[in-house]
């Protein structure tokens, strides 16, 4: 139920206003910047999770450049990727996230498998496009701004797929872009 309030909270802020927050006492056209798209309220301590892809798209018109996953196809491999629009997908992980316990999070056995349904989708921004995936931002001139987190420690429980931004209190040059892979925490500066 709690799934469903949220997805007709976004789509319907989406078809309103273009512009979502999450996070924020009221989250329908409450951002805080005209260039951004969604944007998350100000916990400390929480990310976003990202989609288990079991299959990673790829063609030209499957996968757009700025399309990021958990990629759980390899049964011993699950890293975080993201699509470069030319040269394909460059892992964010470093390292593999494998575990059973892992696996058992991302895969967990069901008594029948779940489908996808065809054109499902919640889009932010362009409702013509024609781009693939769960949550699609689609728009020339807005972005995303991630959850931001001052110490990543503070994320109680870390899911893998887990992404947010670290912004250090005091050092402007220790800001990372953070990914939980389900065993370790990555940091790309940016």
């Amino acid at each position: 139920m709690y799934k469903t309030a949220i997805i007709l909270s976004l789509t319907i802020s989406a078809l309103a206003f273009s512009q979502v927050r999450i996070g924020a006492t009221n989250s329908v056209g409450n951002v805080t910047n005209t260039s951004v798209l969604l944007e998350f309220g100000t916990d400390n301590n929480k990310g976003i999770i990202l989609p288990y892809v079991e299959t990673v798209p790829t063609g030209i018109n499957t996968a757009k450049g700025g399309t990021i996953i958990f990629d759980v196809s390899a049964n011993t491999e699950y890293k975080i990727k993201v699509k470069n629009e030319n040269a394909g997908w460059k892992d964010l992980s470093v390292q593999s996230g494998y575990s059973s316990a892992v696996e058992a999070v991302v895969k967990p056995p069901q008594a029948s498998p779940l489908a996808d349904q065809s054109g499902s989708k919640v889009v932010i921004g362009d409702e013509t496009t024609t781009t693939d995936g769960v949550l699609v931002l689609d728009s020339p001139t807005k972005a995303m701004v991630l959850p931001v987190v001052s110490n990543f420690t503070s994320i109680p429980n870390p899911s893998p797929g887990k992404m947010a931004f670290l912004q250090h209190p005091t050092d402007s040059t220790k800001h990372r872009l953070i990914v939980f892979n389900g065993q370790k925490w990555a940091f790309w500066k940016p």
